[in-house]
């Protein structure tokens, strides 16, 4: 990175992936100095960045220790994935019953993208999206903050235990999602959320 103009919240975006994906290891330092050295920064936005990663769950702050990249055990994904099952589907409920045209297009977009990334780090990004695009038309900040903190962990896992064996292919429950959406079909598409959640 050469950008002496680089904003806080756009280091603190690359190391959240970085992290996610494992490029960062669980429960290593990041350091304050290392970053404004990386990013050729000051030492403010690097700070502000570490606390960007805290706030997003993504480090810990430990005494004596400094900034760390979180550490999820199993049982920890378990929760987290328990969380998703609870939250997304009473998101999307609430969703369906605001949906519009236009947000169907956009969401049509990045079911599109995930079919056709070419890389599983592309896919999980696309993932992701779609996953959080479905959601926005709850409207419900809160909510939909707290579900973003839950799929930014979750994605962990996918780098961790499947990335590896990733291949290119359609997801037929995203299809049948927005079709749900679009027949204003709330309880359908909500128990297509959970079955495909539910599968890991």
């Amino acid at each position: 990175m050469s950008d002496l103009s680089i904003k806080p919240a756009a280091i603190a975006d690359i190391l959240a992936e970085e992290i996610i994906r494992g490029d960062i290891a669980q429960g290593a330092r990041l350091a304050q100095d290392h970053i404004a050295a990386r990013f050729k920064c000051s030492h403010v936005p690097a700070r502000e960045a570490l606390q960007r990663l805290v706030q997003m769950e993504l480090a810990t702050f430990i005494p004596k220790r400094g900034v760390r990249a979180f550490s999820l055990t199993d049982a920890d994904q378990d929760d987290i994935l328990e969380m998703r099952l609870a939250l997304e589907p009473l998101a999307l409920a609430k969703a369906v019953a605001n949906v519009t045209p236009a947000a169907l297009q956009e969401m049509e977009r990045f079911r599109l993208a995930c079919d056709h990334a070419k890389d599983p780090i592309s896919w999980e990004k696309a993932n992701r999206q779609f996953h959080l695009e479905i959601l926005k038309p709850c409207a419900r900040p809160l909510l939909l903050g707290r579900i973003e903190q839950l799929q930014r962990l979750s994605a962990q896992r996918f780098h961790a235990r499947w990335r590896t064996t990733w291949q290119s292919t359609s997801d037929k429950d995203h299809v049948a999602i927005l079709q749900a959406m679009e027949r204003r079909e709330e309880k359908t598409a909500s128990a297509i959320l959970r079955r495909h959640l539910s599968r890991g």
